[in-house]
């Protein structure tokens, strides 16, 4: 049933509050306005007083942080000894003809006159024992600098000659009018305020600094509303904008007051720097004009604005009540029961009641469902990227995918210059830094983690290539200043929809590789030439540092790891063939310790290559330190070992390591010593603590993992190359020494040496 008018005009209702409130605040404004013009109209001179005093005050304050400026700027030049020495030069140039000094003098008042905010015209050296001026248009007479170029009736050449700066460092004169005449015209250069200096401690030379006393006046002043009067310490007129003199003011002791005479206020304030008092003219019959029109003017605004107030106040409640009581009565309906009074209006009551609870459980399932989504998405990418199948009940998701549109992609991989304890966090702080900088429209760029220390940017709707190395530029600035950490960001170019993300992250992470050797934050676009040329360590290498290995010479030793070094730094390699050339000299020392039966350090070189030995290496000499350590033991051991080592067990090392490939057995070893199997056997194992078929089965393995690295040789050829006549036999020995088949250590070893091998056998 429709309720009845007289509910909607209730004394809680909607309706007659909101006309009590604009009744309340038309009457209060009204009010208040009344009282303010009737109050303000007698304060409103104390108010021209007080703001022009306030205006007077800032250009003061202007005009003296100008002064001393000029001063300081002035003074810090004057204080160079190379301006001193330049000076004194000059002073004496007809006698030394030092015409090089000026250009080097003209170079250092450019530094004063160039400075638009200190408003200088020129400043002008006089020089005069010798009679000539130096300024920014190069050397000039005195008579024609004064008679032609900064001519004044006030201020001729004489004047000039006649004048001495003293104990006074800064000497402000009054302003005149300059011209500049010429054979054919005259030219007006406007009025200036001089200015002396002492330019250098001898009397002979002295400064002339020329302001612009207009543009001082526009920047400080009230532009020439006003008339405005510069006045020195002896009540001399500096500078003016009017021509019609001051009268006789009282100038009071404080620094700053005021006087009326007529109808004109003269405000004055006394500078504390450079004693020059300022005066401000201020005409008042034209604001007592405007306050008697402005009385009027109120008056009928405020009748009007009364009168319309009221009229809208009825219109506006009376429009805002309508709806709201169809939206309560339709709130009531779908309720079903009374809510509580949560309000002294009743209409407030019941729907601050039900759309705050509609309205909070909207806010929670939007936000819920935005941060499902959002993790749902980051899920699809990262199986995009890295070419897993989504699972089936994500198929939809697959087509919501920018799949289709052109995209540019960035790897950064974070790298630390000393191994960090949190790196995760460092990790979260670039995710942040990365969206920030490459938000993108809606938030259609996508950042994931495939790796733990490498962050995947996708970059829909890129633009140039160009805009994007100007922002990644931008990062690596911020990120000069953090000495603990670096980045290796790859940047692919615009790919265009059909190429799958998995080929762009596999592009970015082979770009990666081409990082060379610092710790700085590096942007690599594509490879880079370089004569370097990566390789696990080769077999004539191999030789040559297991020759070096068993002579125990530590200075030949470190020496030839230097020349490796030196040789791959001049060569521009990259710091992955750095990490290359460790792990081959690791490898190498470790077969020659077990070569020389040193089982107690095999297990210490395993142990440095375990992990990331090489993460926080930036420079050659991280490596060489990491290699010298690690080296120095093994020729310590050999040096110690060398004198008691058995003649018959290093025949039977070296004959096994030449012959390894072979057809060879216990026999036949003990054959070419003229001694039984058994004998050789048992003194095999008690000098190197091992079984002779186990030595001879290790040595074969770790010939064959050399081999291996060359993806051109099959499986057959390398175990018929390493003594193993059935293959089968040769993978099942591979397998229990290193827990994988030859196939699976080549995929797993040989892939970040595909390019290795193959520069390994160009050399």
């Amino acid at each position: 049933m429709k309720r009845p008018l007289t509910s909607q005009f209730a004394r809680n209702g909607l309706f007659v509050k909101l006309m009590l409130s604009f009744l309340s605040v038309i009457l209060l404004l009204a009010s208040f306005n009344l009282f303010s013009h009737l109050y303000l109209s007698g304060k409103v001179y104390q108010e021209v007083v007080r703001q022009n005093e306030q205006s007077l005050k800032q250009t003061v304050e202007g005009y003296e942080n100008h002064f001393r400026l000029t001063q300081n700027m002035i003074l810090a030049l004057t204080q160079s000894d190379t301006w001193t020495a330049n000076l004194g030069i000059l002073s004496h140039l007809k006698e030394n003809r030092r015409y090089d000094i000026v250009s080097e003098v003209k170079s250092d008042l450019l530094t004063l006159y160039g400075n638009p905010f200190l408003h200088i015209e020129n400043f002008i050296l006089y020089f005069k024992a010798e009679d000539y001026v130096l300024e920014k248009d190069g050397l000039s007479s005195t008579n024609d600098m004064f008679g032609k170029y900064y001519y004044s009736q006030d201020y001729p050449a004489d004047f000039w000659r006649s004048q001495t700066v003293g104990n006074q460092y800064l000497k402000v004169l009054p302003a005149a009018s300059f011209t500049e005449t010429t054979i054919n015209s005259t030219r007006s250069l406007g009025r200036l305020m001089p200015v002396l200096v002492k330019a250098i401690p001898y009397e002979e030379v002295y400064g002339v600094v020329m302001l612009n006393p207009q543009r001082l006046e526009r920047a400080y002043g009230d532009a020439g509303k006003n008339p405005f009067y510069i006045l020195d310490a002896q009540g001399q007129r500096l500078f003016s904008t009017a021509e019609t003199e001051l009268p006789a003011l009282k100038y009071t002791a404080s620094t700053s007051s005021y006087e009326r005479i007529g109808n004109q206020y003269y405000f004055y304030e006394k500078g504390a720097q450079t004693g020059f008092t300022y005066v401000r003219v201020t005409e008042v019959a034209a604001i007592a004009s405007g306050l008697r029109g402005m009385r009027l003017l109120l008056a009928v605004l405020l009748t009007a604005a009364v009168m319309v107030s009221l009229l809208f106040s009825f219109l506006f409640s009376f429009r805002l009540n309508q709806p709201l009581q169809r939206l309560v009565a339709a709130l009531d309906r779908k309720s079903g029961s009374s809510p509580g009074k949560l309000s002294s209006v009743k209409e407030f009551a019941i729907i601050g009641d039900r759309l705050s609870s509609i309205l909070e459980d909207n806010r929670f399932i939007r936000s819920d469902l935005d941060h499902k989504n959002s993790l749902v998405r980051q899920y699809a990418y990262t199986h995009k990227v890295k070419n897993i199948p989504l699972d089936a009940s994500l198929g939809e998701l697959d087509d919501a995918l920018h799949s289709e549109r052109p995209y540019a992609s960035i790897l950064f991989k974070l790298g630390f210059t000393r191994a960090p304890e949190e790196p995760e966090k460092h990790t979260l702080a670039l995710w942040h830094l990365v969206q920030r900088l490459f938000a993108g429209e809606d938030g259609e760029n996508v950042v994931l983690q495939p790796e733990q220390d490498l962050l995947l940017l996708l970059l829909f709707s890129p633009g140039p290539q160009s805009g994007i190395l100007q922002e990644l530029g931008t990062l690596q600035e911020l990120l000069a200043a953090e000495d603990s950490l670096f980045l290796t960001i790859a940047v692919s170019p615009v790919y265009s929809g059909e190429t799958p993300f998995t080929d762009a992250y596999h592009n970015l992470s082979e770009l990666l590789k081409e990082r060379r050797l610092n710790g700085e934050t590096q942007i690599i676009v594509e490879p880079r030439a370089s004569s370097a040329k990566a390789f696990h360590l080769k077999v004539t290498y191999g030789e040559e540092l297991h020759n070096l290995l068993q002579s125990g010479n530590e200075e030949a030793v470190f020496g030839w790891i230097d020349r490796q070094l030196e040789q791959l730094q001049n060569k521009d390699a990259t710091a992955e063939d750095f990490r290359t050339f460790a792990r081959g000299v690791a490898e190498q020392a470790s077969k020659t310790v077990m070569k020389l039966n040193l089982p107690e350090l095999e297990a210490g070189l395993l142990s440095a290559l375990s992990g990331e030995p090489f993460a926080v290496f930036h420079s050659t000499s991280h490596y060489r330190e990491w290699l010298r350590e690690l080296v120095a033991p093994v020729l310590a051991a050999i040096r110690s070992g060398s004198e008691t080592r058995d003649p018959v067990i290093s025949f039977v090392l070296e004959y096994l390591d030449k012959h390894y490939g072979e057809d060879i057995n216990l026999n036949i070893v003990a054959d070419k010593l003229n001694l039984t199997s058994g004998y050789l056997s048992s003194i095999f194992k008690e000098k190197t603590g091992i079984n002779f078929s186990e030595y001879l089965n290790t040595l074969r393995i770790e010939r064959a993992k050399e081999l291996l690295m060359n993806i051109d040789l099959r499986i057959q050829d390398i175990a018929l190359q390493v003594g193993y006549q059935n293959v089968n036999s040769f993978i099942r020995m591979f397998k229990r020494a290193s827990g994988l088949t030859p196939g699976e250590y080549r995929k797993r070893v040989g892939g970040d040496n595909q390019g290795v091998a193959s520069a390994s056998g160009e050399e």
